[in-house]
């Protein structure tokens, strides 16, 4: 094209002002012309989330009806008036295909903006039938969309078997590797304890009662750190106590994701133990990147997307097997050089497939595949 390709993005988890990151990276092509919709507050990584209209020049905030899941989450002003004022060529909707943010970009296209392409952007990595209306939502955006993202190979697997055959890209989740800083990683930390660390939900699907459990057979000076909040917080610290390990474990409060690293870098390893339920397994993992890119050796399980994020570069167990992963911590315990092998690893990886750039240009090419020459 002779001009920039607009691009009208619509992102519920752009109230976390980490993720502002992409939109600076695509705005740095020539290409392109992004403009961004966003809720005034919304739920990520489980805690709400508050953004101000001031808080990027390109986002625009707007109020939403059920904002609490990002799949209802409904905009009650700026959306129609965004896609007449800036014509985009793509509206890039950042959430599920069944979602109501989907819905609307579709009726809005049909009456202001039908040359327009949609996209969307999926990390449901299990087959699911929905109810009405979001399974009709889903059916016709699959057969409207010009293309769309996931951020594991299992998405991929699910819009194939749903009937989208168009132009996908699986991109993985990004990170600043500058606010993720990398420390070499091969020795324990100055105040003598291996801290092994778990950043996430306290649910029991991110198996945080097996990692308990791989604690109390792991030999030598060890200290869990767990930073998260949810509805087993109690029962951890009871399970913790029964096990003899009271003093062993510590549940931190949650903090802004801009905090994350101030807490990761007190860690020698990051431990992913997520177990796969019947409705959900891992999408990703995103502190597995984050981890890498601070040089955090990595144990994750086999749930899910856990070992495609991890590669090479981590150490993977079966889930719910406190043995194995009891195991593969003090491996990491008793070899320095495994450390010292798997940190380098790590941020490697991170710098060649999870940072902000790349999620740019993975973005960039399925907008230049959907236009066309």
């Amino acid at each position: 094209m002779s001009r920039r390709i607009r691009v009208l993005r619509v992102q519920h988890s752009l109230v976390e002002p980490t993720n502002h990151a992409l939109l600076d990276e695509l705005q740095k092509f020539p290409d392109l012309e992004v403009r961004a919709l966003c809720p005034a507050w919304g739920i990520e990584s489980g805690n709400r989330r508050e953004i101000q209209e001031s808080a990027h020049e390109d986002i625009t905030v707007a109020r939403t009806l059920l904002t609490s899941h990002y799949a209802t989450t409904f905009y009650v002003e700026k959306f129609g008036a965004m896609i007449r004022r800036f014509k985009p060529d793509i509206i890039s909707v950042q959430e599920e295909p069944w979602s109501l943010a989907m819905a609307q970009a579709m009726a809005l296209r049909r009456m202001s903006a039908p040359n327009a392409h949609l996209v969307f952007a999926s990390a449901q990595n299990i087959l699911k039938t929905y109810p009405f209306p979001f399974s009709v939502i889903e059916r016709v955006a699959f057969r409207t969309a010009a293309g769309g993202f996931g951020c594991c190979e299992g998405v991929q697997d699910v819009v194939r078997a749903k009937g989208f055959a168009g132009p996908f890209e699986v991109a993985a989740m990004g990170l600043n590797p500058e606010l993720f800083a990398y420390t070499k990683h091969g020795a324990v930390n100055a105040g003598g304890d291996f801290v092994m660390g778990y950043v996430g939900r306290l649910i029991e699907a991110k198996g945080v009662f097996t990692l308990l459990r791989a604690l109390a057979l792991v030999r030598g000076p060890v200290r869990l750190d767990m930073l998260g909040g949810g509805p087993a917080h109690d029962a951890l610290l009871k399970e913790a106590a029964g096990l003899g390990g009271a003093g062993r474990v510590r549940i931190l409060d949650p903090v802004p994701h801009a905090g994350v690293p101030r807490v990761m870098k007190e860690f020698d390893a990051l431990v992913v133990p997520s177990e796969t339920t019947p409705t959900w397994k891992e999408q990703f993992g995103r502190v597995i990147a984050e981890a890498f890119s601070m040089g955090l050796p990595v144990v994750g399980s086999d749930s899910g997307a856990v070992p495609e994020v991890i590669g090479d570069a981590g150490l993977v167990f079966p889930e719910r097997n406190h043995k194995a992963l009891a195991a593969c911590l003090q491996s990491l315990i008793d070899n320095p050089e495994l450390l010292r092998d798997l940190s380098a690893k790590g941020r490697a990886r991170a710098m060649e497939l999870f940072t902000w750039r790349k999620l740019a240009q993975q973005t960039r090419d399925l907008f230049l595949k959907i236009m066309g020459p």
